[in-house]
Formats: structure tokens, C-alpha cells, sequence
């Protein structure tokens, strides 16, 4: 193992760490950890460093969480949120809200995609004073959970594919797991939902229109574009073309508002920093040094824990996934292929290079460390679930 490299590893990791929770902008402390790690291989950084900011699919990715930035800033601002949350007022309980909104618009597949729901969890929780650590991680919470069973995710098609495994059969094995992490999260809303909001008056739906539009058209877009180019850059392709008609919608909708000021582009270099990051550690090798440097683990502490592990470096559910199962292929059945889905899934969700993380942070603006004492126990329960159901029993 390159001990100068796991060194510099954990020290870039800690002063990004250190940053964030100091609520430094989060672009550049990404960026200061990747120029920290990048010490290691000086005579690749210049190289990483071009190839990030020239790469198509994060020039593509920073577009697209602007785009969704303003969207947001846009429903919220025009009073197109208020109109959706007073008519689920009338429906709902407060914590019916919070839990339903973040799970129907989990539904559309877009990186950066919690700021969606971001206001709405943001207006109920604040009426009901729940603290923001609380409102980000029941905003994250069943913003992804609906991944593990969701047939249009990326992440299990490319499992899928890798496994020879039918996704549905994928899906099947990991509908318990759904269960008990929406189980998980009720808890939380529950034990911290704090009194009831006043109940809705008039309101509409309608604000939901330039939300669900980007997907009804960037699927059947994707797929029409996937004839032509790679599944992952005809999704892009498409959310390029299909956001800002739900842009240009919310923008009619909201009537007179500035459009300028919905523009927030320290996400931008959110997105560079992550990406950027991600590309020096991929440099350094260093997964494969801290696979190597466990394989002498039982298969039922090997899988998990590194699966966990390289969710958290790569922050990324798919990369994870492209680099785990051909690492433990040759050992693997259903039952370890869900054990690692669900461990690397995990280690993604709770990553502070995570971009959700990364834009919800910056919306929320939440007390770090507390915000991780109330979303890492019952990841951590669910994952312990997967081993016993999948690996013991």
C-alpha cells in the first residue's frame, strides 16, 4: 500500500471535512482536499485537472444543478410551492408531507435532484419547528431510498447488467429493505415531527407540472438518444434539453420575478470540486490499495465494509457499483450482490462528497456533525438488517 497516499488521503478528507462543517464554500473544499491529495501524484494532477474541466459529463452536471437551482428557486419563489404544499395540507399530516414530497419527486432520476423537494421539507419543517439537521435528513432520507426498488434506476440496470441478474429479481430481494428503511425513516419524523402545522387552505397541484414535465420528456428522450450515444451521456443529453422547458414553464407560471437572482453558481463549482476530487483519488489508486489492505476479512465483513467504504469515496452509487462487483465477482451470489447494493448505496448516501449532500447543505445550511448523528444510526441499522437477512440466514 502507498502509505504516503492513504496519508495524504485521510488528511485531504479531514480538511474537507473541517471546511464543510465550518461552513466554508463547499466547491472549494473539495477543491483544496483534491490539491492535498494530489500531492501524491504531482505529475498527474495538471493531466486530472484538464481532463475534469473538459470532460463533457461534468461540464454537463454543473449545467444541470444550476439549472435545477434556479428551477427550485423559482417554485418557491413565484408561490408555486405554497400552492402544492397547502393542497397536500389538506390531505396529509404535516409528517405525511414531509415523508410524500421527497419520495415523488425522488422519482425523477436527476443528479442534484433533492433541491426539489428541498423547499417544501424546508416550509413544513420550519412550521412544525423541526431542526434543519432533521428537515435535510428526512429531505435525503426518501429522497433515495426509492432507488432500491425504482425499475428507471441507472445504478440497478448497470448491477444488473454486470450480475447477469434480472433487475426485477434485484428488485423482488430488495423490496424488504425498502420496507424497513421507509419504516426507519417514519421514526425519525415521528419521534421529531414536533407539534402540528395549521392545516391548508386553497392551493393546487399545478406547481408540480414543471417538476414532472422534465421527466415525462427527458425518458423517452433518453432512451430515443441512447440509440446514438451512451446510456449515461444520453441522460444527460436529455436533462440538458428536457430542464429548461420545466424552467421555462415555472418561469411563466411565477409570473415577474427576477430570473437572474435564481442563478447560484457556487453549485457549479460544487460540482467541479466533487468531480475533480473523485478523479484524484481514482489517480492514486487508493480503492484497490484499501481492498487489497482488507482482503483478509470473512466475505461477510469483506463485502460490506468495503462496499461502504467505496460508496463513500467515489459518492457516486453507480462508479461504486462498476468497481465493486468486478472485485468480488468470482465469490458472488444474489444474496452477497444485495449485501454489497445496499452497503455501497449507503456509503454513497452518507458521503460528504455525495452531490445531494453537497446542494442540500448549501439550502439547509444544518449543524454538520448533528445533521450525521441522525442519518448515520439508521443507515448503519439497515445495512446490519441486509447481513442477517441476506448473509446469516
Amino acid at each position: 500500500m502507498n502509505i504516503m497516499a492513504l496519508l495524504l488521503f485521510i488528511a485531504s478528507f479531514s480538511i474537507i471535512v473541517f471546511l464543510i462543517a465550518n461552513k466554508k464554500n463547499f466547491g472549494m473544499a473539495m477543491i483544496a482536499g483534491a490539491m492535498l491529495l494530489s500531492l501524491s501524484i504531482p505529475s498527474k494532477m495538471p493531466v486530472v485537472f484538464l481532463q475534469t474541466i473538459t470532460d463533457f459529463k461534468v461540464i454537463a452536471l454543473m449545467i444541470i444543478v444550476v439549472l435545477i437551482k434556479m428551477l427550485a428557486s423559482l417554485l418557491e419563489k413565484g408561490g408555486l410551492i405554497q400552492g402544492i404544499i397547502k393542497t397536500f395540507e389538506r390531505k396529509l399530516s404535516p409528517r405525511g408531507i414531509l415523508i410524500a414530497m421527497p419520495s415523488i419527486l425522488g422519482l425523477l432520476p436527476v443528479p442534484g435532484g433533492a433541491l426539489l423537494s428541498a423547499p417544501i421539507v424546508k416550509r413544513q419543517g420550519d412550521a412544525i419547528k423541526m431542526s434543519r439537521e432533521l428537515q435535510m435528513s428526512i429531505n435525503l432520507w426518501y429522497r433515495h431510498i426509492g432507488f432500491m426498488v425504482y425499475p428507471l434506476s441507472t445504478t440497478l440496470i448497470v448491477l444488473a447488467g454486470l450480475s447477469g441478474i434480472d433487475i426485477y429479481t434485484l428488485i423482488l430481494y430488495q423490496i424488504p429493505l425498502f420496507i424497513i428503511s421507509f419504516a426507519m425513516g417514519y421514526i425519525f419524523v415521528y419521534k421529531y415531527g414536533g407539534r402540528k402545522a395549521k392545516g391548508g387552505g386553497e392551493g393546487s397541484l399545478i406547481g408540480l407540472i414543471p417538476i414532472f414535465l422534465p421527466v415525462a420528456i427527458a425518458v423517452p428522450l433518453s432512451i430515443l438518444l441512447a440509440k446514438y450515444f451512451s446510456r449515461e451521456i444520453a441522460t444527460y443529453i436529455s436533462y440538458l434539453i428536457a430542464i429548461p422547458v420545466g424552467l421555462a414553464v415555472a418561469a411563466k407560471m411565477a409570473g415577474k420575478i427576477e430570473f437572474k437572482k435564481s442563478i447560484d453558481l457556487s453549485l457549479a463549482l460544487a460540482i467541479f470540486g466533487i468531480m475533480f476530487f473523485k478523479n484524484i483519488i481514482n489517480a492514486t489508486g487508493i480503492t484497490s490499495d484499501i481492498s487489497s489492505y482488507l482482503s483478509f476479512l470473512p466475505v461477510l465483513i469483506l463485502i460490506p465494509l468495503v462496499s461502504f467504504v467505496i460508496g463513500i469515496l467515489t459518492a457516486h452509487n453507480m462508479a461504486a457499483i462498476a468497481i465493486l462487483y468486478p472485485m468480488f465477482s468470482s465469490i458472488m451470489d444474489i444474496n452477497l450482490v444485495i449485501i454489497m447494493f445496499i452497503s455501497s448505496f449507503f456509503g454513497y448516501l452518507l458521503s460528504p462528497l455525495h452531490l445531494c449532500i453537497a446542494v442540500t447543505y448549501d439550502y439547509f445550511k444544518p449543524n454538520f456533525g448533528k445533521f450525521y448523528r441522525i442519518i448515520v444510526p439508521p443507515a448503519i441499522i439497515v445495512m446490519i438488517i441486509a447481513i442477517i437477512l441476506y448473509g446469516l440466514l
